[in-house]
């Protein structure tokens, strides 16, 4: 195969010896290590034949988003492997996957349908069309199954939970394994590194490398589509939401009242009302609310869709633009439950207006596509206990990783304010507290301010239980 793409020192010369205007392969190698460099430059234009500015960011963009998540994946995988005492024996021992929980055969649903798309990207030789779904699989494994599994690894290893528990251990070695597979041909090293402590060193009669393995074939029994549409629908909801407290700067910690989702679309809708536990963990609301009807919540107006209608209108597209720009709130929302209206003679459907939302007084709104979420801000005494409870768990979460201690601890928290609102926050909420961070005894006890200008009065000390 003969490349003709230039690749270009960061000045945006071509790369010379004489004018040493390129970083020494050595340091990238050094810095980076091989696999991030050999990722970067598969996924640039020089495997279309394009010339590329080089730049050393570049390729550490690729140790940041690539291979220290899948790192730290691998690190937290063994770690509580070992915490637990969990075997071979054990992994086989778990339900197989179509009883297991809905997110493991979302995550085993995605990587199969990984699988799909590199190996038919592979067989045409568009290998720069291979990094950019891995990374997004990336994307969903650690910032999405992992975080939101995370207290399925942890718990205490009892008879009760122990199917659930063997479940999520043996989805993530399945996932771990195979997506290094995947990955092989373009993160030899990193994935030879996975196999060998994942594999090679655990089983006999296995091949002695990954890159000694077929590559694997997607088996089309594990994909779900609509599940995997279902959940690409609830994690835009939360992303939509997160966005909504950044915006308006809704602390992550403060619990808020209720999230609507507004959508005329029954996808969504069923996607939502099947996830509302799950979206309200994730925003930190109490419930989740699914509705049609906007008005109540937001000022809809819209415009033309010039694109669309100019076109087809020709001259009469100014009357026309002016019409749809007139129409009330509630004329709107005719349009978008499926209604057409006539406007200066023309029938118009949603589909050629665009759509704006102003949010009413005390809610807060972000729109995307055939969705839009809004969050009802206002606080009340409930809720501000509540958001005390959540500072208190992160507080003494920070006491824990000061101390090193290890993520199965179990602790003993001494505690003292003089915060009417901190004081609220364990007697109301002692069981959320203790369980969140592993303490089998929480007690009140006097203790000295070390810090008298903390805006949030907690003095807590904790040992090991």
């Amino acid at each position: 195969c003969v490349v003709n793409g230039m690749i270009l020192a960061e000045d945006g010369r071509k790369m010379s010896k004489s004018l040493k205007n390129y970083p020494d392969p050595r340091h990238i190698f050094e810095s980076s290590g091989a696999d991030a460099l050999r990722a970067f430059l598969i996924n640039s234009p020089v495997l279309r034949a394009e010339p590329l500015r080089f730049s050393e960011d570049g390729v550490r963009q690729v140790v940041r988003t690539v291979l220290l998540p899948l790192w730290n994946t691998f690190s937290f995988f063994t770690t509580y492997a070992e915490a637990d005492g969990i075997t071979l024996a054990d992994l086989e021992a778990a339900p197989p996957t179509h009883e297991r929980p809905e997110m493991d055969r979302w995550i085993i649903s995605v990587l199969q349908s990984l699988v799909a798309e590199v190996n038919e990207q592979m067989e045409g030789y568009y290998l720069y069309n291979v990094i950019p779904p891995s990374l997004g699989f990336i994307d969903d494994l650690t910032n999405w199954y992992v975080r939101r599994s995370r207290r399925r690894f942890w718990a205490a290893r009892t008879e009760a939970d122990e199917a659930d528990k063997l479940a999520a251990f043996a989805t993530l070695y399945e996932v771990l394994t195979t997506f290094a597979t995947v990955l092989a041909p373009v993160l030899p090293f990193i994935t030879e590194r996975l196999y060998q402590s994942l594999v090679a060193e655990k089983r006999e009669g296995v091949p002695v490398s990954v890159h000694h393995l077929d590559f694997p074939v997607s088996d089309e029994s594990l994909i779900d589509s609509e599940l995997e549409q279902a959940m690409a629908t609830v994690r835009e909801v939360v992303t939509l939401g997160h966005a909504l407290r950044s915006k308006h700067e809704l602390k992550v910690r403060q619990p808020l009242r209720t999230v609507t989702v507004l959508t005329h679309d029954p996808k969504v809708k069923e996607a939502v009302g099947s996830h509302s536990a799950l979206i309200a963990d994730e925003l930190n609301v109490l419930t989740v609310d699914v509705a049609s009807d906007e008005t109540g919540l937001v000022e809809l107006s819209c415009k033309a869709d010039f694109k669309k209608l100019g076109p087809q209108l020709g001259p009469r597209m100014k009357e026309v633009a002016s019409g749809i720009a007139a129409l009330e709130s509630a004329a709107v929302a005719q349009l978008l439950e499926g209604e057409r209206l006539r406007v200066a003679g023309v029938e118009i459907g949603a589909d050629d207006v665009l759509v704006q939302r102003v949010a009413r007084e005390g809610v807060v709104v972000e729109t995307s596509g055939p969705l839009a979420v809004a969050i009802d801000s206002s606080l009340d005494d409930e809720l501000l206990v509540l958001g005390a409870a959540r500072e208190v768990i992160s507080r003494i979460q920070g006491t824990r990783r000061d101390l090193d201690l290890a993520v199965t601890d179990r602790i003993t928290v001494r505690w003292d304010s003089d915060d009417p609102l901190v004081q609220r926050a364990f007697d109301d909420h002692g069981e959320l507290i203790a369980g969140e961070v592993l303490a089998t005894e929480i007690e009140r006890q006097s203790i000295t301010p070390e810090d008298a200008n903390d805006e949030f009065d907690l003095r807590v000390q904790i040992s090991r239980s």
